[in-house]
């Protein structure tokens, strides 16, 4: 019991120290260092009070404190809450760490959507390299330009290459730059909760699954959101949801 007790911390000092020096964006200043007093001294219910506070889903917050959050989470097996702490951590720094992270603990829990695959690493070489590749992308269509313009006043030939050339650069640049903030996740936060063939509660039931699934959004309708389940699109309802 004593081993799995520090392997357990050690996994979490490991991470925390890829998010050890990140600058907070909480407001009340204050009451988060009040909250980080409080866990170092392992007055865990206390400071999950405060950091709850100033915990926006629908913004940006520091990556501190969702690390912490998700210790806690962990701390008292509230996996789902975990994971989408993990989650929202993941789109402001992403590891390879993090993402086995996340792996493991859904694969204990017998919870999809957190595999660690190819995707993942291109997500985690966009989010960490996405502001050099628009640049990289940029000079080769100003070469291709130059080239061609060059070209146009000599009146030479426009070789195909260099036809073909703009055309896959503009095409690079915009899947680089629409893709990935088309792509938006969600989790599952209520039991018992209903996949339906339509927008509506009259419509028949997919399936029924429990809290903590990971779902890939494609759309939404009024109060439902258009979700990927097993190769199938379905619906379910946004209050069943917490988008990451």
């Amino acid at each position: 019991m004593q081993a799995l007790k520090k392997k357990y911390l050690l996994l979490w000092i490991v991470l925390g120290s890829v998010f050890a020096f990140q600058p907070a964006y909480s407001v009340n200043k204050k009451e988060l260092k009040t909250a980080d007093s409080l866990f170092a001294m392992a007055k865990y219910p206390e400071s999950l009070i405060l950091y709850k506070k100033n915990f926006n889903r629908e913004e940006k917050n520091s990556q501190s404190v969702l690390l912490k959050l998700a210790f806690l989470a962990e701390k008292t097996n509230n996996y789902t809450d975990c994971l989408y702490y993990l989650s929202k951590l993941a789109l402001i720094n992403p590891s390879r760490r993090l993402f086995e992270k996340m792996d493991k603990l859904a694969e204990e829990q017998n919870l999809t959507g957190y595999e660690f695959d190819d995707y993942n690493y291109f997500i985690i070489f966009y989010r960490r390299y996405g502001d050099y590749i628009p640049i990289l992308l940029l000079t080769l269509g100003t070469y291709i330009v130059v080239i061609m313009v060059t070209k146009a006043r000599r009146r030479e030939p426009i070789l195909q290459v260099h036809k073909v050339s703009i055309v896959v650069y503009l095409l690079l640049l915009l899947a680089i730059l629409n893709v990935p903030s088309l792509y938006q996740t969600c989790i599952i936060v209520n039991e018992n909760t209903f996949l339906r063939n339509e927008p509506s509660s009259a419509s028949s039931v997919v399936e029924q699954i429990g809290k903590g699934h990971k779902l890939i959004i494609v759309g939404s309708v009024d109060h439902w959101n258009r979700v990927l389940w097993n190769n199938r699109i379905v619906y379910i309802r946004k209050s069943d949801l917490w988008n990451i």
